[in-house]
Protein backbone atom coordinates (compact mmCIF):
# COMPACT_ATOMS: atom_id res chain seq x y z
CA UNK A 1 0.00 0.00 0.00
CA UNK A 2 1.19 3.45 -0.80
CA UNK A 3 -0.20 7.03 1.00
CA UNK A 4 0.05 9.92 -0.48
CA UNK A 5 -0.89 13.45 0.29
CA UNK A 6 -2.18 15.73 -2.26
CA UNK A 7 -1.59 19.32 -0.85
CA UNK A 8 -3.31 22.74 -2.46
CA UNK A 9 -5.50 20.90 -4.57
CA UNK A 10 -9.28 21.16 -5.27
CA UNK A 11 -11.60 18.13 -5.18
CA UNK A 12 -15.25 18.57 -7.11
CA UNK A 13 -17.83 16.37 -5.44
CA UNK A 14 -21.25 15.21 -7.22
CA UNK A 15 -23.28 13.93 -4.69
CA UNK A 16 -26.79 11.90 -4.59
CA UNK A 17 -28.52 13.67 -1.99
CA UNK A 18 -27.81 17.35 -0.24
CA UNK A 19 -23.48 16.81 0.31
CA UNK A 20 -22.12 14.69 3.57
CA UNK A 21 -22.39 14.88 6.72
CA UNK A 22 -19.70 14.16 9.45
CA UNK A 23 -18.12 10.85 9.69
CA UNK A 24 -20.12 9.67 6.94
CA UNK A 25 -19.07 7.27 4.46
CA UNK A 26 -20.10 7.37 1.08
CA UNK A 27 -19.34 5.04 -2.08
CA UNK A 28 -18.14 6.16 -5.43
CA UNK A 29 -15.69 6.81 -7.88
CA UNK A 30 -12.60 9.08 -7.20
CA UNK A 31 -10.41 10.20 -9.87
CA UNK A 32 -7.86 12.89 -11.27
CA UNK A 33 -8.86 15.38 -13.37
CA UNK A 34 -6.43 18.21 -15.12
CA UNK A 35 -7.73 20.82 -12.13
CA UNK A 36 -7.64 18.38 -9.26
CA UNK A 37 -9.54 15.34 -8.49
CA UNK A 38 -13.40 14.63 -8.74
CA UNK A 39 -15.69 12.40 -6.66
CA UNK A 40 -19.19 10.88 -7.82
CA UNK A 41 -21.04 9.39 -5.08
CA UNK A 42 -22.75 6.01 -6.28
CA UNK A 43 -26.02 5.40 -6.72
CA UNK A 44 -27.76 3.76 -2.67
CA UNK A 45 -28.38 0.15 -3.56
CA UNK A 46 -30.63 -1.86 -1.44
CA UNK A 47 -28.23 -4.31 -0.37
CA UNK A 48 -26.18 -4.40 2.83
CA UNK A 49 -23.23 -1.98 2.76
CA UNK A 50 -19.50 -3.65 3.25
CA UNK A 51 -16.91 -1.80 5.13
CA UNK A 52 -13.72 -0.87 2.38
CA UNK A 53 -11.10 -2.42 4.05
CA UNK A 54 -7.95 -0.15 4.34
CA UNK A 55 -5.04 -2.21 5.29
CA UNK A 56 -5.12 -6.51 4.75
CA UNK A 57 -1.51 -7.95 6.57
CA UNK A 58 -0.45 -11.62 7.45
CA UNK A 59 -2.32 -11.11 10.66
CA UNK A 60 -5.06 -8.57 10.97
CA UNK A 61 -6.98 -6.56 8.65
CA UNK A 62 -7.99 -3.15 8.70
CA UNK A 63 -11.29 -1.67 7.85
CA UNK A 64 -12.97 1.99 7.58
CA UNK A 65 -16.61 1.39 9.11
CA UNK A 66 -19.71 3.75 7.61
CA UNK A 67 -19.66 5.57 11.20
CA UNK A 68 -16.15 6.90 10.36
CA UNK A 69 -14.34 4.25 12.76
CA UNK A 70 -11.71 2.15 12.39
CA UNK A 71 -12.23 -1.75 13.25
CA UNK A 72 -9.32 -4.31 13.70
CA UNK A 73 -10.07 -7.65 12.50
CA UNK A 74 -7.57 -10.15 13.71
CA UNK A 75 -6.74 -13.34 11.10
CA UNK A 76 -6.91 -16.82 12.64
CA UNK A 77 -3.44 -18.30 13.81
CA UNK A 78 -2.47 -21.94 13.92
CA UNK A 79 -1.56 -22.20 17.59
CA UNK A 80 0.09 -25.63 16.78
CA UNK A 81 2.46 -23.77 14.20
CA UNK A 82 3.79 -20.97 17.17
CA UNK A 83 6.75 -21.95 18.03
CA UNK A 84 7.45 -18.62 19.96
CA UNK A 85 4.58 -16.63 21.13
CA UNK A 86 6.81 -14.10 22.23
CA UNK A 87 7.59 -13.45 18.62
CA UNK A 88 3.74 -13.73 17.31
CA UNK A 89 2.76 -11.26 19.87
CA UNK A 90 6.13 -8.89 18.15
CA UNK A 91 4.91 -9.56 14.58
CA UNK A 92 1.04 -8.59 15.48
CA UNK A 93 2.39 -5.18 16.99
CA UNK A 94 4.36 -3.96 14.58
CA UNK A 95 1.88 -5.09 12.06
CA UNK A 96 -0.76 -3.34 14.08
CA UNK A 97 1.50 -0.27 13.99
CA UNK A 98 2.27 -0.27 10.15
CA UNK A 99 -1.75 -0.57 9.82
CA UNK A 100 -1.92 2.20 12.10
CA UNK A 101 1.31 4.63 10.29
CA UNK A 102 -1.26 4.46 6.49
CA UNK A 103 -4.69 5.63 7.94
CA UNK A 104 -2.85 8.68 10.60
Amino acid sequence: MKKEIYTKTTLACTFQQEGIKENECLKGVISKANDGFKFEEAVKQRRYRLNPKLFSGKYCSLVHMANGRYQIHMKTVDASAVVNPEQLANNVYSELLNAFKYIA
